[in-house]
Order: C-alpha cells, then sequence, then structure tokens
C-alpha cells in the first residue's frame, strides 16, 4: 500500500501567497469601480441641476441681467452649489449663459472658488431681449 502524498509546507505558503495576490487586485477593482460610480451619480445629479437651472434662466421672465449669480439647494440629499454667469457674445442677438455646479463643502468652508472645483460646467444661450 502507497503512503498518501500531501502538500508541503512551501506549497501552501505559494498557494496562500498566490491567493492573496489575486484577493488584493480584486479588492483594488472592486474599490476603483465603487469610487468611479459615485463619481458618475455625483456628475449625473450635477448635471440635472445645472440643465434645470439653466432651462430656469432661459425661461424666466424678465430674462436675467449680465453678471454673475450663485446659490445653494439641496437635492437628493446632498448640498450643492450652483454659480451662474450671463455674459455678451460676438453676436448681439444673443447673451451665453454658463452654469457650474459643485457639491457644497461639508465643514462650512468655501472650497476654493466653485468654478475651479465644479464638477460640472453647462453652457447655453438666451436671445437677447429686443
Amino acid at each position: 500500500m502507497k503512503a498518501a502524498r500531501g502538500f508541503t509546507l512551501l506549497e501552501v505558503l505559494v498557494a496562500l501567497a498566490i491567493f492573496a495576490i489575486v484577493a488584493a487586485s480584486v479588492l483594488t477593482a472592486a474599490s476603483s469601480s465603487l469610487k468611479n460610480a459615485s463619481r458618475l451619480e455625483d456628475k449625473t445629479l450635477a448635471m440635472w441641476i445645472a440643465d434645470n437651472h439653466l432651462t430656469e434662466m432661459q425661461l424666466a421672465d424678465p430674462q436675467p441681467a449680465d453678471g454673475r449669480a450663485n446659490g445653494d439647494l439641496e437635492f437628493a440629499g446632498r448640498r450643492w452649489q450652483w454659480q451662474s454667469q450671463v455674459e455678451a457674445t460676438s453676436d448681439p442677438d444673443m447673451r451665453r449663459i454658463i452654469v457650474w455646479v459643485a457639491l457644497r463643502p461639508i465643514r462650512g468652508g468655501t472650497g476654493g472658488k466653485l468654478d475651479d472645483r465644479a464638477i460640472v460646467r453647462l453652457v447655453g444661450f438666451l436671445e437677447n431681449p429686443s
């Protein structure tokens, strides 16, 4: 009768090392996927806010004046900041609207210029009032 041969300690350690490397790679990929999903969710929500604000400005009566405006709002359980700028274009019949949206800083600080830390930037146009 032959003696049963099992794994040596060295073989078990090599197998565990390979498993640890594979597990670390899977965890890294999962973490990256979660970060991307969170970032895409933020971008989607911010784009909805920017699009809503741009549409409100385009439908406003009277039309907004040239210059900057900003504000805060709560949307999807988060605090957001928006900033808009209305400016002239090379076409005298049109004005450009730029809307920036960013998450509001948690700690009450300003977090820097909103247009520098904005998640989205949306550009639209208004017809000049005649």
